[in-house]
């Protein structure tokens, strides 16, 4: 079993990560959905391969999505969290149980709804970012009278909520499907070999 935590395959891995978060953002933007999809490979590389290379993919991704809208990299360290929890989740066995997954997206949804709408606050100069979730935001502070910040707030962890919960369903799935024999060259794949002897 191998253990180092940056060997070839990890490597390997880094930048198909990179690929799968930009793919399911192009995705979610596409086909206009509330969704964000842009962090499934730093979960998946983070629940395999541990936080530091999770974080890599995460970083890289906001570093790209930069090019074309400098105000992302302002939050790279959602993508930071969202690694170190993989590799957490993973260590605890939470991708093991689809119920379990589900759950923790409550908290992956706190980090990138509650820290996220605190970022775009900051970023914004206390009012409503340009994102996505403000078109709820606003809504919810002109005609039901909720103030700006927890508008934001709710809007954010709403959409995130939505988009972790998808987005851990299909790491469950992407973790589930993954054979053995690739497992086993990873450092935290031995957790997903064992559940299936």
């Amino acid at each position: 079993m191998n253990s180092k935590g940056m060997d070839k395959l990890t490597l390997f891995l880094i930048p198909i990560g990179v690929a799968v978060n930009f793919i399911g953002g192009q995705i979610a933007i596409l086909l206009r959905l509330p969704l964000y999809l842009d962090s499934i490979g730093t979960i998946v590389v983070g629940a395999l391969c541990g936080g530091i290379p999770g974080v890599i993919v995460g970083v890289i991704s906001n570093v790209l999505n930069s090019i074309t809208s400098p105000v992302t990299l302002f939050y790279a360290i959602l993508s930071i969290i969202f690694a170190l929890s993989a590799a957490f989740c993973s260590k605890h066995k939470v991708f093991l149980s689809l119920p379990k997954t589900i759950l923790f997206s409550i908290w992956f949804a706190f980090v990138g709804g509650g820290l996220g709408a605190c970022i775009t606050w900051l970023l914004f100069s206390f009012d409503f970012g340009t994102i996505t979730a403000s078109m709820f935001a606003i809504p919810l502070y002109e005609v039901f009278g909720i103030p700006k910040f927890w508008a934001q707030f709710i809007s954010e962890f709403t959409m995130d909520l939505l988009d972790k919960s998808v987005s851990l369903v299909l790491v469950f799935f992407i973790l589930k499907s993954m054979p053995t024999r690739f497992l086993a060259k990873l450092p935290l794949g031995e957790i997903y070999v064992k559940e299936e002897y």
